[in-house]
């Protein structure tokens, strides 16, 4: 294959990648719009339960803002019952963010909105789509793992 249309097929895969995971995210958006959260709540609402309990300082390096930024945050989960601030019971001097059970329940829904949707259009592709596209997945998760090893060795070298 030539290097025009490996670009060539490079591009419909980001325009049909895209599109797919925009109608994904549409299908949540009602949801996410009536949380009444900002888009900076939901962002450390999301990383503290994907990433369970963790300090201030650790979610704000996760979401890329200052520390008083990351505690403001948490601040107003606190308010809205989605998050708690806890002793870490190995070290009682830090202090742990933690989802509320009302919190992992929401980012559960929210996730199971976006799983059953995908569920769906998935049982709409024939049997040679779906190897094809499991393929291409495949072949996505070898490309980012190499490039996360390469990170991480690059980082230990530092």
């Amino acid at each position: 294959m030539s290097p025009a249309e490996r670009r060539r097929l490079a591009a419909e895969c980001r325009s049909a990648a895209h599109e797919v995971f925009t109608s994904i995210n549409r299908e949540v958006s009602s949801e996410l719009l009536q949380l009444d959260l900002s888009m900076g709540q939901f962002k450390a609402m999301a990383t503290v339960t994907m990433f369970g309990a963790q300090p201030v300082g650790e979610l704000a390096r996760r979401l890329g803002i200052s520390e008083p930024a990351a505690s403001l945050l948490v601040g107003k989960l606190e308010e809205r019952g989605l998050a708690d601030r806890v002793r870490d019971e190995q070290d009682r001097r830090r202090i742990l963010v933690t989802a509320t059970a009302a919190g992992d329940e929401l980012a559960a829904r929210l996730r199971q909105g976006k799983e059953e949707q995908i569920d769906q259009w998935l049982a709409e592709l024939t049997d040679e789509e779906l190897d094809g596209l499991l393929l291409g997945f495949r072949g996505l998760q070898r490309v980012v793992r190499g490039a996360r090893d390469a990170e991480a060795e690059a980082v230990a070298h530092v």
